[in-house]
C-alpha cells in the first residue's frame, strides 16, 4: 500500500545500486493483493479494526505516513496500484520483475489439493458464492487481473495465464484465522460454510462447492509454501 501511494524512490535507488554492482542479478517484487473488492480487503487486512495509537505510531515511524488517515477504499486502491507503480520503474531499473500474487489466505483451503484439506472448508459467502468468486470482483481488481494475465505469460511463463493464488489451511489454531472469521461475520453476516460439518447445518451446499471451480479457472496454485516468484523464467 505504501508503494501504491507512489513511494518508490528508495526501491529505485537500491535497484540502481544493485544494477551497477551486478547487472546479472534480477529482483522479483511480489505484490500481495488482499482481496478482490473492498469488503474482502477489510476482511483480510482487518482494515475496519480500531488500531491502537501505539500500532499506528509504529507504522508511521517505519513508513513515514499515517495509516489511520486513510479509508478502506483508499487503502484497497493503493494495494491495487502497487503493481502499476512498480511497473513504471522497469524502464529505469531493468533488473526488476514485479509480479502479483492473490494473497487471499484464510478460507481458501478447499482450493488446495495437498493432504486432507479438501475435507474441510470454511468460506464466507455472499449470494451463495464463495468470496473471491469472479462475479464479486470489483472493476479495479478485474482490470488488474486482465492487465497482469495479458503480460505476465510473456515475461514469466505460460502458467501465468492465470494469476497465482496463495491459499492456506484455515486451521483454527492459526492466530489470524479466528479474528478474520469474526470480522467476516461483521462484514458478510453469519454466512459461513464448512463442508465437514455441513450435515449439522442442514446439508451440503453443492452449488457453493461447485462455485470454487470458477475461482480455479482464474487462479493457479502449487501449494501453501511455494513463493510464486520461484517459478519465474529468469532467462527473461
Amino acid at each position: 500500500m505504501f508503494i501504491g501511494q507512489g513511494n518508490t524512490q528508495l526501491i529505485r535507488s537500491k535497484l540502481k545500486d544493485l544494477l551497477d554492482t551486478n547487472s546479472k542479478v534480477k529482483v522479483c517484487i511480489e505484490v500481495s493483493i488482499k482481496g478482490t473488492n473492498v469488503e474482502e480487503f477489510e476482511l483480510i487486512t482487518r482494515a475496519r479494526a480500531n488500531r491502537s495509537p501505539s500500532e499506528l505510531s509504529k507504522f508511521e515511524n517505519t513508513f513515514g505516513w499515517n495509516l489511520g488517515a486513510y479509508s478502506s477504499e483508499e487503502l484497497f486502491d493503493f494495494n491495487i496500484k502497487a503493481y502499476y507503480k512498480l511497473k513504471e520503474l522497469v524502464s529505469d531499473v531493468p533488473n526488476l520483475r514485479p509480479t502479483i500474487i492473490a494473497g487471499f489466505g484464510v478460507n481458501e483451503s478447499y482450493l488446495l489439493s495437498e493432504g486432507n484439506c479438501r475435507n474441510r472448508i470454511t468460506v464466507m459467502s455472499r449470494d451463495d458464492k464463495p468470496i473471491y468468486h469472479p462475479s464479486l470482483w470489483s472493476k479495479e481488481f478485474e482490470q488488474l487481473y486482465q492487465d497482469f494475465t495479458k503480460e505476465a505469460p510473456k515475461i514469466f511463463g505460460t502458467q501465468f495465464r492465470k494469476m497465482p493464488m496463495y491459499g492456506i489451511k484455515d486451521l483454527f489454531q492459526y492466530a489470524w484465522v479466528l479474528p478474520s472469521i469474526i470480522q467476516a461475520c461483521e462484514i458478510y453476516g453469519s454466512r459461513w460454510y464448512d463442508a465437514k460439518y455441513a450435515d449439522e447445518k442442514g446439508g451440503r451446499n453443492i452449488a457453493l462447492e461447485k462455485a470454487f471451480a470458477d475461482i480455479l479457472d482464474k487462479f493457479f496454485l502449487v501449494d501453501n509454501k511455494t513463493y510464486y516468484s520461484a517459478l519465474i523464467n529468469w532467462k527473461t
